[in-house]
């Protein structure tokens, strides 16, 4: 294409002379020029576009001008209203402007840029919140109704593209796509559950999370960083979170790895996860759920029976735990006595991943929790927050994307969808 050359000029009545009000009076300058800059480059754009246009794609005859019809485009820029030249074809009636196809905007009206910022900020706080950031900040208006649409849109790309790879794999008997990271020495999975409120039952809807990793670095007194941990939510039913989940960790390298251990609060969904689709791990019950199960039926007054429940636990001894649970359940009566059975049932269907609790040094669900908390509460259970289960998987998409390190490299791939060469 032909090199197109902008040359304007521009003034500034100068009111004061303080460069904070220079500032702001260059802000709303530059608004003005790159958008004016931006028409004479579309301008030249459709010029080589109608040229090239001179059949129609579906019937083959030729195309004729048919008048124009203006558009507006939200730019990182500002907003860009634009006539665009339309032709029509004689026989078929077809609609086409050349200049939506060959600047990659047909049928948006906002550009990959305005998304990605409006989506970083929607990924952290409310649609509203997101919007007046976006005006404060960058000078772009957008409402929340479109900043919502345009999570839906993203994020259901996402889900599309688990859903394939998911199909692929355990429908059609596809190939598990393999990593070519090197074999680790110990890899942890862990995975919980969270509710969320369904605004549509009124009720809790639960969102599954997951993470794996295996490099702990201490930084710091009782801080550790998980320095290559990958996450993964949803809300949906145990089946289809637990083959994505796989998916991922065999990405992460789950099955190159020379040890995996599996931590969880015994949940039985959680239990079947592992067994199904992690049977190569070893199973460990959670010492911090496992406790706070001890204190629910002895409380505080039972502390000392508590401390030596816990002590058992950590050396993996599950048969003198229910010995002595039974112990309790024999001196107790009533509602006392059922909950220390209820507590003995739940010791007895985890009894193997308690004797496996030494294995990882009392190891526990830390990681998880935190998971938990920074992927869904901190966006998904603010005080007075509901979601619809359609709007909230998107959006969540979209926070692994960002918490995950991805984000970046997902929008690049986003841009090569749009890219158009010059002639």
């Amino acid at each position: 294409m032909k090199e197109i050359k902008v040359s304007f000029t521009t003034s500034i009545s100068l009111k004061q002379t303080d460069i904070h009000w220079i500032e702001e009076e260059l802000l709303k300058k530059r608004e003005e020029v790159f958008i004016e800059v931006m028409k004479k480059v579309m301008e030249g754009i459709e010029e080589e576009a109608v040229k090239s246009k001179g059949l129609c794609p579906d019937c083959g005859l030729t195309l004729v001008s048919n008048g124009s019809e203006t558009k507006k485009i939200k730019t990182l820029l500002g907003t860009l209203r634009i006539r665009r030249t339309r032709l029509r074809c004689q026989r078929c009636g077809k609609e086409i402007y050349p200049l939506d196809e060959a600047i990659g905007v047909e049928g948006d009206s906002v550009t990959i840029g305005v998304k990605e910022r409006a989506l970083w900020a929607a990924v952290e706080v409310s649609y509203e919140k997101a919007s007046e950031f976006l005006k404060k900040f960058t000078g772009l208006e957008v409402s929340r109704n479109k900043i919502h649409g345009m999570s839906l849109e993203e994020g259901k790309k996402i889900e599309v593209w688990e859903e394939d790879r998911r199909f692929k794999v355990f429908e059609q008997g596809g190939e598990v796509e393999e990593t070519d990271k090197e074999a680790a020495e110990v890899l942890y999975i862990q995975v919980d559950g969270t509710g969320v409120n369904d605004r549509e039952s009124k009720e809790w809807m639960e969102c599954k999370v997951g993470a794996c990793f295996s490099q702990r670095v201490l930084i710091s007194k009782n801080r550790v960083w998980l320095m290559d941990k990958k996450s993964y939510a949803s809300i949906e039913d145990a089946e289809g979170f637990s083959e994505k989940f796989y998916l991922d960790c065999v990405r992460h390298g789950v099955d190159k790895a020379k040890k995996v251990f599996f931590i969880g609060d015994g949940a039985r969904w959680i239990r079947n996860l592992k067994d199904n689709y992690f049977p190569e791990a070893t199973g460990v019950l959670d010492i911090w759920h496992l406790e706070r199960e001890f204190k629910k039926v002895f409380g505080v007054e039972g502390s000392t029976v508590v401390a030596e429940l816990k002590g058992l636990a950590l050396k993996g001894e599950a048969k003198r735990i229910v010995e002595r649970l039974w112990q309790e359940a024999f001196r107790t009566r009533g509602e006392m006595r059922t909950k220390v059975k209820d507590l003995i049932e739940y010791v007895s269907n985890n009894y193997d991943w308690i004797q496996n609790i030494p294995l990882v040094g009392g190891y526990g669900s830390g990681p998880i929790e935190k998971t938990v908390d920074i992927t869904v509460a901190r966006r998904f259970k603010k005080r007075g927050m509901s979601w619809y289960k359609s709007g909230a998987n998107p959006l969540l998409r979209l926070r692994l994307l960002k918490l995950n390190g991805d984000w970046n490299t997902y929008w690049q791939e986003r841009r090569k969808e749009f890219v158009r060469y010059a002639a």
